[in-house]
């Protein structure tokens, strides 16, 4: 079975991704939310994390957050320190979460090593390609 995916962020940035995900992946994918509001703090974060994964028991749990350091992360960080099934990756953005949903790895360090690079390959400065005068031609 696949493991369950979490995200994580301050304010709607999770929700927004994971919609923006759904528009080219579908209902593949699919995710829980942990979006942090400005009275949660770290307790609040905790709670709400802690209520989901609850409900997933031993299940296999990654957890992408938005900012490595930041309450999310922090929150998601502390509860590994508790529940040896959940993997965390910090940087959350659109290409990671789109890669989890159609990723078929069902062993979630496999997942977490597959997802790695997909999420550093994400930023990237983009550049226009040097066009020679006979491409300008049409």
């Amino acid at each position: 079975m696949k493991p369950k995916l979490i995200l994580m962020s301050h304010g709607k940035m999770a929700y927004e991704t994971l919609q923006s995900a759904k528009m080219i992946a579908g209902d593949l994918a699919e995710a829980e939310i942990v979006s942090m509001e400005e009275h949660d703090g770290l307790s609040g974060t905790q709670q709400k994390l802690a209520d989901i994964l609850d409900k997933f028991g031993n299940e296999q749990v990654l957890i992408l957050a938005d900012l490595k350091g930041g309450t999310p992360c922090n929150a998601a960080m502390m509860e590994m320190g508790t529940r040896n099934n959940i993997r965390v990756i910090s940087g959350l953005n659109l290409a990671l979460v789109i890669e989890a949903a159609l990723s078929s790895a069902e062993d979630i360090d496999e997942l977490v090593s597959y997802l790695l690079p997909i999420g550093k390959d994400a930023v990237a400065a983009i550049e226009l390609p040097e066009l020679d005068d006979d491409e300008y031609e049409e």
